[in-house]
This record gives C-alpha cells, structure tokens and sequence, in this order.
C-alpha cells in the first residue's frame, strides 16, 4: 500500500510539472501511456520486496525490465516523456535495474540541458532525489516490516517453548513434591511401627503378666481395662500405619521394580500412564496380577519378547501382559493349563475390585484386565 501511495504521489506532482512544458499539445496521452506503464510495473513488481540480486528473476521481473527500458526508449525519441521519469525511476530501484537508473540520470541531464525552461529541468532532478528517497524508504519500510513479523514470530515460538519448559519445570516439581510425600508416609509408617507399636506390644505382653499375678479382684479389673484401652490404641495404630503405607504406594515405581528381572532375560516393553489417584484396591490387585504373571514368564515362558501396558481410560483401567516370540507367527508359550492355580489367583484379584480379565495362550500367552473406575 506505501508503494502504491508513493506512485500516486509522484504521479500527481508530475501532472503539475507536465501542465507546464505540454500547454496546448498531447498531455492527455502522455499521461494516460505513463499511467499504463506505471500500473503495470505496480502489478508486475507487486510481490519484488528486498531484492539481493542485480538481474531479474522470474517472467514478472524480466517482464518488469523490458518495459523499463522500453519506456527510457519512449523518453529519449519522445522527450515529452520525461516528465514521467520519477516514477520510472521509482520502479527500477524497486528491480535494482541499475542500467535503467543510469540512463535515467543521463535522460534527465540532457532533458534539462535543453530545455528552454531551466526551473523545469531543476524540477525533475528534484523529483528524481525524491521519487529515489521515497523507493528507498519503502523498501526499508518492507524490510524492517519483515524483520518485526520475524521477531514477532519467532517471539512466539519462545513463548511456546518457555510454556512447555515451565510446564515441565510444574510436573517436575509436582511429582518431586508427590514422590517426596510418599517418601515421608513411609518414613513416619515405619517410625511408628518400630517405636510406638513395639512399645505398645510390650506394654500389653507386660499388662498380661501383672494380670495373671495379680490376686486382688479390683485391681485385677483395672488392669483388665486398661490391656483393652492398650489394645485399642494398637488396633488403632496399626490401622493408620496401614492407612499410610497404602495410600503411600506408587504404582509405576512397583510395577518398575516388579519387572526388573525381565529386563536381564527379554526385551521388555514397558508403558505405564495412570494417574496418582488411584484405590489401594486397585493398587494392590494390579500389583498382583503383574507379580504373578512375571513370575510365571520367568518359569515357563522360552518367548523374547514381553509386552507390558497400564493405561488409564475415562471410564477404566486396562492391564495387558503378552510375552510372545517372532519366529513364530503363533507361537505358544509354556505357562501351563489356562486354568492353572496362579491364574485363577488372578482371577480372583480382579474380581474382587469388579474387574474382567481374559487369558489366552494364541500367539503367546495374553493377560488382558479391565477394571472400571
């Protein structure tokens, strides 16, 4: 739009200049060839921005230059033409034509040499520093406008790349955080099962050997109640040290540290994505199934290749544990009967959390599991 703002300009200012060397003779077609010439250029070079080259490229570039010299032909047989050459000029630092810029120069120099009107002459060099600052300075324009939408972009680009770092700093923490709180159940689990419940047991052991010396009836019936407050408090705590150790187990570091021994005989792959929110429930009857069937791989299965997923659906958890060879499109591992004693074991820990699991021994041997949320 600045370039084309910039041609009417020129244009205008050289209407006023050719109203006065072509009163009473052809201005009306002068002008309507030099707009042509204009518009066309306008259109030819609409998408030449920055040019780094000398030489035309392209049939819009080479069209462009043939009627840049065509019209520096018009203006040397026809000097009436000169008029025009600002805005010629303005086009041909556009292409970097440097030929047509230099018979330019010479045009206007001889046009003003001689012409009768000097101030006419010194018009057009004026125009011509003009129409080459105002070709400059869009280009620069362009350029700088260029260089923005760069930084802008790229700017952009920074910005989604610091999001996805600092998104990842977030999870980092959160699961440094989480792992750290695991961590501390744990620790606090285990302070109070080696120190407050040995007391406690202690405490009641001793209790019951005063209660069995003891020969007073009422004092015998103090200590009667108190061995039952002692064993409510121990009830108690070991409930909570439970409750700790429970809500303290991370599903993806057990599974991890349950298939470890297969990492030594097979090619294992592993994927887990669930979440921390888990049931103990669940946990736990996961924790087995995969226990039991990683043992029975290690047994039975001669397969290389295992196969293990946990993956967390809107409305589900699945389980899948496949190990299976291929040098046999239906290869059949060696785990046993379907109906073998360890699999009923995981039957039954899936159903007990109302899940379904089914095991086949098709083209090695599959532990498929689902259990609702």
């Amino acid at each position: 739009m600045e370039r084309f703002i910039d041609r009417i300009i020129l244009i205008l200012m050289m209407v006023f200049a050719g109203q006065s060397i072509l009163t009473d003779r052809y201005l009306v077609v002068v002008i309507y060839i030099s707009l042509a010439v204009v518009f066309l250029n306008y259109f030819l070079l609409f998408n030449t921005k920055n040019k780094k080259t000398n030489w035309p490229e392209g049939a819009n570039e080479i069209i462009a230059f043939l009627l840049q010299m065509i019209s520096l032909g018009m203006v040397f047989f026809f000097h009436d033409f000169a008029i025009m050459l600002p805005v010629f000029l303005y086009d041909m630092i556009i292409l970097k034509n440097y030929i047509g810029i230099t018979l330019s120069a010479v045009l206007v120099l001889v046009f003003t040499n001689h012409s009768d009107n000097t101030l006419i002459g010194l018009y057009l060099i004026i125009m011509m520093m003009i129409s080459a600052y105002l070709s400059i300075k869009s280009e620069r324009s362009e350029f700088l406008q260029k260089k923005i939408k760069e930084l802008r972009d790229e700017s952009i680009i920074r910005e989604d790349e610091l999001a996805k770092k600092n998104n990842s700093l977030l999870k980092a923490k959160d699961d440094e955080i989480y792992f750290s709180t695991i961590k501390e159940r744990n620790r606090i689990a285990r302070e109070i099962h080696d120190n407050v419940g040995h007391m406690l047991t202690r405490a009641i052991l001793q209790l019951g050997a005063l209660n069995t010396i003891c020969k007073d009836k009422n004092l015998k019936d103090g200590l009667e109640g108190l061995k039952e407050t002692l064993d409510t408090a121990m009830n108690n705590i070991r409930s909570s040290v439970h409750d700790l150790r429970d809500e303290a187990i991370d599903l993806p570091s057990a599974i991890e540290e349950i298939v470890k021994p297969l990492k030594n005989s097979r090619k294992l792959n592993l994927e887990i994505d669930v979440s921390s929110e888990i049931d103990k429930e669940i946990k736990y009857a996961v924790i087995g199934v995969v226990k039991e069937g990683v043992s029975n791989i290690l047994k039975h299965s001669e397969n290389e290749y295992v196969n293990i997923s946990l993956n967390e659906h809107p409305s589900m958890y699945q389980l899948v544990i496949h190990d299976y060879s291929e040098k046999a499109k239906n290869s059949n591992s060696k785990i046993g009967d379907i109906r073998g004693m360890g699999l009923d074991n995981i039957r039954n820990r899936i159903e007990s959390v109302n899940g379904n699991v089914l095991i086949t021994n098709e083209n090695g041997f599959r532990i498929f599991v689902t259990i609702k949320k």
